[in-house]
């Protein structure tokens, strides 16, 4: 009976070391996204680097790189950014289009789907770590700030494009630093509502963000995305680095700890170009944003850095057709010396073309690419489909490729560059990943598993999943009993009504509050309606605003 004793009391005795022994959950998280990077363009940075400076060899991410991660969506080996990225986000692989939102089940399904749950917004680390830890949250990129990564951290939706849709949500979450493009997706509601929560706007206002000091703020840079790195005017909009920083710099100040996702947002539009010189610079400048990152994590010692792509896209090479032959004798000058030379990206040169007759394309070829362009090519041009001043019908060009997608195969067929599609790819991508006690994945594997890791290293296990059944609940079964309606505000708002007795209950979609009797409540999360399924989700307990006195 001694010994059971003696025994028992070692094994909680060394239990309990254990359990001291394990690490603390990371205070601070970054997510760095490079949209739509194939690993080989990684080789193409590392190989142009060297071109312009032979002491540059390596990439800032090299030693941190830990293996491969399978990306999908629910139903496609090849997945579009809104359900990949989701699914770093909550853990569920999704569709097409949907933005942390639960998938429709269909007949050919990667993994089991529940049908019952089609629709159902999906809480994000984001979220969970702003409503849950009490964590500051930022977002970095270069799209406008609607675009499918960005909105994946703090909006849900069945269609990537609704902006009116994602934009109110985004601003409702109530993230600590935005900055990114797009200043005409942020509409005057919106802007009140910032304000009127102590929010700085700066609106194409590079000085005023780099003389901001405190959160929270928004920073916007043109209408839309901000333009390419390599055409960019650096006196108006900050680099990818720069926000990097200044986000880093505000959301540091939180005594709880911080989330902050930065995307390298243009890589993938490039790629979709099969643009290579544009994607990457794109790339290397992402990866001074990379270095930010892990400089602060690495003097700060309680912070995750994890980077990696959401997909593929293009699956660019060095080596194509041209180099079937004597490619073991091409110098890194061959090579890189046509791209180096390209001044501007294929889709600002394509604008260019449109805007002007075909007598006046030489000039531009010779100004921005050092190209004598042949007869040949500018009568392939000319059928581009979406050329208006073409001598061929509309009619008969409506099969042809855009523009700039044919001027990638005039550009680049004079190169040792490659590209298998103007689509995304089914490669696994790379990841690379700083931790401070050492605690990295390594090897290969799934985008819910890379998930599982994040969610543990911030102390969320299981907390996800808790506060979606908790607060993305049908509106059927939370207002079961009670007399209520939903009316269309416009194309795609809407106010819900309750009452009871005396009390009137009303909210609107992607907002986060309540009136009850014109008395105003605040919730942790945002109300969503899906208009598809003509369905307000909301907390489970919204029901008892109804019986207050």
């Amino acid at each position: 009976m001694i010994m059971k004793k003696i025994v028992l009391c070692n094994l909680l005795f060394l239990l309990g070391l254990l359990a001291f022994a394990q690490p603390a959950p990371v205070k601070n998280v970054i997510l760095l996204i490079t949209d739509g990077t194939s690993t080989s363009l990684l080789s193409c940075a590392r190989w142009y680097q060297t071109y312009l400076d032979s002491s540059k060899t390596t990439l800032y991410i090299d030693p941190y790189i830990k293996g491969l991660i399978r990306t999908n969506s629910s139903d496609a080996p090849i997945g579009d950014s809104a359900p990949t990225t989701s699914c770093y986000m909550t853990g569920y692989p999704s569709q097409t289009g949907f933005v942390s939102t639960y998938p429709v089940k269909t007949d050919h399904d990667l993994l089991p789907v529940d049908a019952n749950r089609a629709y159902q917004p999906l809480t994000t680390l984001l979220e969970a770590a702003h409503w849950r830890q009490g964590k500051a949250t930022g977002l970095v990129f270069t799209c406008e700030f609607p675009h499918a990564t960005p909105a994946d951290c703090a909006a849900h939706t069945y269609s990537r494009g609704k902006y009116s849709m994602i934009a109110p949500q985004m601003v409702y979450n109530n993230l600590d630093v935005v900055i990114g493009g797009g200043t005409s997706y942020l509409k005057e509601p919106e802007r009140e509502y910032l304000k009127s929560k102590g929010y700085n706007l700066f609106l194409d206002d590079l000085n005023g963000m780099r003389n901001c000091h405190k959160g929270p703020f928004w920073a916007l840079y043109r209408p839309s995305s901000i333009e390419y790195y390599m055409e960019a005017d650096n006196t108006a909009v900050p680099s990818l680095a720069e926000s990097t920083e200044k986000a880093i710099e505000i959301l540091s100040q939180n005594p709880n700890g911080f989330f902050l996702m930065v995307e390298g947002s243009k890589v993938d539009w490039a790629a979709h170009d099969n643009d290579a010189k544009a994607a990457i610079i794109e790339f290397i400048e992402f990866d001074k944003a990379c270095k930010a990152a892990l400089d602060f994590a690495q003097k700060d010692g309680q912070t995750l850095v994890v980077i990696l792509p959401d997909h593929g896209t293009g699956a660019v090479t060095i080596g194509n057709t041209k180099s079937n032959h004597g490619y073991d004798k091409l110098s890194l000058k061959q090579i890189m010396e046509p791209i180096d030379n390209y001044k501007i990206s294929l889709w600002s040169m394509g604008e260019k073309l449109k805007a002007v007759e075909t007598t006046e394309w030489p000039a531009l070829f010779r100004t921005y690419f050092d190209i004598d362009l042949q007869k040949s090519e500018i009568q392939y041009l000319s059928t581009a489909s979406d050329y208006s001043k073409s001598t061929m019908s509309k009619e008969d060009r409506k099969d042809n490729l855009s523009m700039v997608k044919m001027l990638s195969q005039v550009i680049y067929g004079r190169t040792y560059f490659g590209f298998t599609t103007f689509g995304h790819t089914m490669e696994n991508v790379f990841y690379a990943m700083y931790q401070p006690h050492h605690d990295e994945l390594q090897g290969y594997h799934t985008n819910v598993e890379l998930h599982k890791y994040i969610c543990h290293q911030m102390g969320l296990d299981g907390v996800l999943d808790e506060m979606t059944d908790n607060n993305f609940v049908d509106h059927r079964k939370v207002f079961e009993g009670y007399d209520y309606k939903i009316d269309s505000l416009d194309k795609y708002h809407y106010r819900f009504t309750a009452k009871y007795k005396r009390n009137t209950l009303t909210f609107d979609s992607y907002t986060n509050y309540v009136t009850v009797n014109k008395k105003t409540h605040d919730l942790e999360s945002v109300l969503v309606y899906m208009p598809i399924n003509k369905t307000f989700y909301v907390p489970k307990e919204l029901f008892r605003y109804l019986l207050l006195k």
